[in-house]
């Protein structure tokens, strides 16, 4: 039997977490089982319960991942800035992201699976939408988080629509009342 290294083993569970995020974010909590995030990570079904003890503490993690990659934008190492956060919000109603379901927020994706599910995706979910606001109201300038978590539910909002009505006009005017009243929020 071949022993790993612990920087093997790392590299392999930052791998499923990423799969697990992504693919959570695609399809679905629900639908998304073990041995499909396993495959895509490149690894043997097997392997799982090396680096997990179920499917709900992997998915709490792929949750906290998800977010994760959501706020690469912002420095971990200082508090947020108002560029980091307009950039946030170009980003987040952009194309790409109303496109691209695999590397997206969070939150629109998975609201109604967390609902229901287990209390361990409930925390994962609170602790990212939390994370999430404290950067927006450190960029923004603020103490108090009621502006950032109206501007968050607002990205949020636009997003949702803009998915739905597919591309368009109305999709394009989504998108554009929703960057213009955010700004207020901004200034």
């Amino acid at each position: 039997m071949v022993r790993r290294s612990q920087s093997e083993k790392a590299e392999s569970r930052a791998k499923i977490l990423e799969s697990a995020a992504g693919l959570i974010r695609a399809n679905g909590i629900e639908t998304t089982g073990v041995s499909e995030v396993m495959k895509s990570a490149g690894l043997t079904h097997g392997g799982f319960y090396r680096h997990f003890d179920s499917k709900d503490s992997l998915i709490a993690e792929a949750i906290s991942a998800a977010f994760d990659s959501g706020l690469r934008i912002f420095s971990e190492d200082h508090p947020a800035t108002a560029d980091e956060v307009e950039e946030y919000v170009e980003q987040y109603l952009s194309g790409d992201h109303i496109e691209g379901l695999f590397g997206a927020c969070p939150i629109p994706l998975l609201s109604a699976d967390i609902a229901r599910g287990s209390d361990e995706w409930k925390d994962a979910f609170e602790e990212g939408v939390e994370r999430t606001v404290t950067k927006l109201s450190e960029g923004m300038g603020q103490t108090a988080k009621d502006d950032s978590l109206v501007l968050l539910s607002a990205l949020v909002g636009a997003l949702v629509i803009a998915r739905g009505v597919g591309e368009g006009p109305l999709r394009d005017q989504v998108l554009q009342v929703a960057k213009d009243k955010v700004r207020g929020l901004l200034q």
